[in-house]
């Protein structure tokens, strides 16, 4: 396990982690203190205290303030948005089996491999079923809402749903033959055979689904991982570190290797699972209208069999007028205050694309009023252009295409104000219709405008070295891995170079890391300044850089790498009032189609770069690939 060196004293702002206990807090906690573990020898500032909670103490402990940090799976954190504000998802994790990333989860349906009476989805239906919890995306909704897509509902349409607490005793429960069929969240069935506690061969898979990559047996379509989120009252700069630092754990960390994940990315979008939960009337949204046109059969039903069967046929079509007056009436009202009391904009256009009604919220953020809408074209209007300038064709406008084919369409739009400034929206359009016949469109859209800031500032934190402003390790070797790509397609050349600067560490030990930091960031910015647009730089780690050079020969590249040399030999570099200078040693290689991995070219320039230690520092040293025969 890795663990963190014990600190004599420690002042660091402490945060509390709170964590859902999904395979109960023993197992949970072993899963999730290596990450801790690493997060507190990471961060600098803050301190973090690792609290491994049940669904119902997770949700007691945020009620009450006392977790600052927090991840569960996506479904209990869109419960826990709508009961606390919240600043917004950080990071989503990333999963690992057999080394390999998995960045999203499913669902298992599982039963008795001898069960023949259970074959398919329908099957479920009259049997008892286990499930480790109402709140678990993997092991109970996304199952749910397999289940509802085929017709089955739950859980009025199964003998008994038995709710267990862990994955573990749901399996149990399905060999036990205490259960008929068993929920659990991908990995779980893959995990216990691993550990022995499930024997091969004993429980059978129901409605098996193919996803490429996806390395899990699962019986329902891909959900993202967990989140993570922090609460309102953490400090921005401690959510800024807790999410560098997340971002910037390798899957060959120990802590990594210790949690059994590859580590976190940038925020997912959780749309899916906020539809699963709206169809199957899950928490949050498990609170029906008030008044429904169900409602209204109900109360008048027995009314219109009397009247139809004692033959008054005037009076039942008169209750029937007035009942369609009334339902009429309230859909009218309902719909025009549910209109003037939405937070998103929404605005309705004819077949002609023209305006015909928009509510208040709509009109707030394009700074209009209604007089300047209604009957005018709604995209020459709202976005006539795209971000850049370019003219938007309104044949090209999502709203005009669902006029013209009927199509739903969401996604991403640019509108615009009437002072002429413009702002991101989410936009959903849905065809409306009468008597069958295409009659218009409804748009409903919401400002983005502080998602998609918050977005570009993670991807930076993700991509970019804090210190020196280049590319991180994983972000250049994604650069990398693209031109070896490319490479390999077309047959470009490209030259890679690794860069130490040498006798750095008697920087740090005459005149400490301050200077040291100083050195690192003026030889980043000549660096910086010597690329062409192209050209990528990125710091590996310590005092070692890697350059990656497009369309460009060795023999170029060690020339360019010789000019460099000269100039950071040359280059002064002022801290406190002293001058300091450093040299630096570089290894040239060319990036080859016959790499099998960009990893390859960058130890070959990795050998290089030590060639040129090894003969005096200050040097430049090519070393091109062996060439096949």
């Amino acid at each position: 396990m890795f663990v963190q060196p014990v600190q004599a004293a420690d002042d660091r702002e402490p945060l509390t982690f709170g964590v859902f206990a999904f395979l109960g807090e023993e197992r949970t906690r072993a899963m999730y203190q290596p990450v801790a573990d690493y997060l507190n020898q990471t961060l600098k500032h803050e301190r973090i205290v690792l609290k491994v909670l049940a669904a119902g103490e997770l949700e007691n402990a945020l009620t009450g303030g006392e977790l600052d940090i927090v991840t569960t799976n996506p479904t209990h954190f869109m419960v826990i948005r709508k009961q606390i504000p919240l600043t917004g998802v950080i990071a989503t994790l990333v999963g690992s089996e057999a080394g390999q990333p998995q960045h999203m989860l499913a669902g298992a349906i599982i039963a008795r491999a001898d069960r023949n009476d259970i074959r398919t989805l329908q099957d479920v239906r009259g049997k008892v079923v286990a499930a480790p919890s109402l709140s678990h995306m993997g092991g109970y909704r996304s199952q749910a809402y397999e289940l509802f897509q085929a017709g089955v509902r739950l859980p009025e349409q199964v003998a008994r749903l038995d709710i267990l607490g862990e994955h573990q005793a749901v399996v149990q429960a399905v060999l036990a033959g205490s259960a008929d069929v068993g929920f659990v969240r991908s990995g779980i069935v893959e995990m216990m055979g691993r550990e022995g506690s499930l024997p091969a061969g004993k429980v059978k898979l129901i409605h098996p689904q193919h996803h490429p990559a996806f390395l899990y047996q699962v019986s329902t379509r891909l959900y993202p991982e967990w989140p993570v989120f922090a609460m309102p009252h953490v400090k921005e700069h401690s959510v800024r570190h807790v999410a560098a630092a997340l971002y910037a754990l390798e899957p060959d960390n120990p802590a990594a290797r210790a949690a059994g994940i590859h580590g976190y990315t940038v925020p997912a979008d959780y749309q899916s699972v906020d539809e699963l939960s709206r169809a199957l009337r899950l928490p949050p949204y498990d609170r029906a209208p008030e008044f429904t046109i169900r409602d209204a059969w109900e109360k008048w039903r027995l009314f219109l069999i009397l009247g139809l069967a004692t033959g008054l046929l005037v009076i039942a079509l008169s209750a029937a007028l007035m009942l369609a007056l009334r339902r009429a009436r309230f859909e009218q009202s309902r719909s025009h205050g549910l209109l003037l009391s939405l937070g998103e904009g929404v605005y309705g256009c004819d077949q002609q694309g023209r305006c015909i009604f928009i509510n208040p919220a709509a009109l707030r953020m394009l700074g209009r009023n209604e007089e300047e809408v209604i009957g005018q074209k709604q995209h020459l209007l709202f976005h006539h252009h795209r971000p850049d300038g370019e003219v938007y064709p309104e044949a090209e406008c999502p709203v005009h295409l669902t006029l013209d084919d009927g199509q739903v369409r969401r996604g991403e739009e640019w509108f615009f104000r009437a002072d002429g400034s413009g702002f991101p929206v989410d936009l959903v359009v849905t065809p409306l219709h009468e008597d069958k016949q295409r009659s218009g469109a409804i748009a409903a859209f919401r400002d983005i405008t502080r998602r998609k800031a918050m977005d570009e500032k993670l991807l930076h934190l993700a991509t970019t070295d804090t210190l020196t402003g280049l590319a991180n390790r994983r972000h250049f070797l994604a650069q990398v891995e693209q031109e070896a790509d490319r490479i390999r397609r077309f047959g470009n050349l490209a030259a890679l170079l690794m860069l130490d600067l040498d006798h750095f560490k008697s920087v740090n030990d005459q005149h400490g890391h301050a200077a040291g930091d100083a050195v690192l960031k003026a030889f980043a910015q000549t660096v910086q300044a010597s690329l062409r647009k192209t050209d990528r730089a990125g710091r590996m780690g310590g005092e070692e850089f890697a350059i990656l050079l497009p369309e460009t020969t060795p023999e170029a590249a060690r020339n360019f790498a010789e000019r460099l040399r000269q100039t950071v030999a040359a280059l002064p570099i002022d801290f406190e009032n002293r001058s300091l200078s450093v040299t630096v040693s570089i290894g040239v290689t060319s990036l080859s189609p016959a790499d099998i991995a960009p990893e390859d070219a960058l130890r070959r320039a990795d050998q290089a770069m030590y060639q040129a230690k090894e003969s005096g520092r200050n040097r430049v040293e090519l070393l091109l690939p062996e060439q096949p025969g």
